[in-house]
């Protein structure tokens, strides 16, 4: 029983749901950094270093809250159906995410949506600038894990 009791903690633990709080952090450069956000002002979202000792970041700017999560086709149907929803969650409750799913993020500190913004700041044409928004509306505020 208590074998039990410990195994389920631990799947509590493995798996992220929707309302959980995630930071988003890369360690691809040599040092680790997390998308961040002010929020107010400048909806722009930056990557602040989480590693400089001498300088400790604001990680409160850093939290993001898994506000919905759809599988990927049932995205592609929200986005294509003309329906006049909000976008405010299903209502269902807790639900556990798959790898593949597609959520909805919106910033802790602001309560406005991570969003793939529609200007850029690169001639690439493969970049694009990430910000805040806030509104969900459209497919813009979607990401897939």
């Amino acid at each position: 029983m208590a074998d039990a009791e410990v195994s389920s903690e631990q799947d509590d633990v493995s798996f992220l749901r929707t309302e959980d709080m995630v930071c988003l952090s890369c360690t691809a450069t040599g040092e680790r950094v997390c998308l961040a956000a002010e929020g107010f002002g400048n909806r722009t979202c930056f990557l602040e270093n989480i590693t400089d000792k001498n300088n400790p970041p604001d990680l409160s700017q850093c939290v993001f809250v898994i506000e919905q999560a759809l599988s990927v086709r049932a995205l592609q149907e929200l986005v294509t159906a003309a329906a006049n929803e909000s976008g405010k969650g299903t209502g269902s409750g807790h639900r556990t995410l798959l790898y593949g799913n597609a959520v909805l993020l919106h910033h802790e500190n602001s309560k406005m949506y991570l969003a793939c913004l529609s200007t850029s700041s690169s001639r690439d044409k493969l970049a694009f600038d990430v910000g805040l928004q806030e509104h969900s509306q459209g497919e813009s505020c979607w990401w897939t894990i």
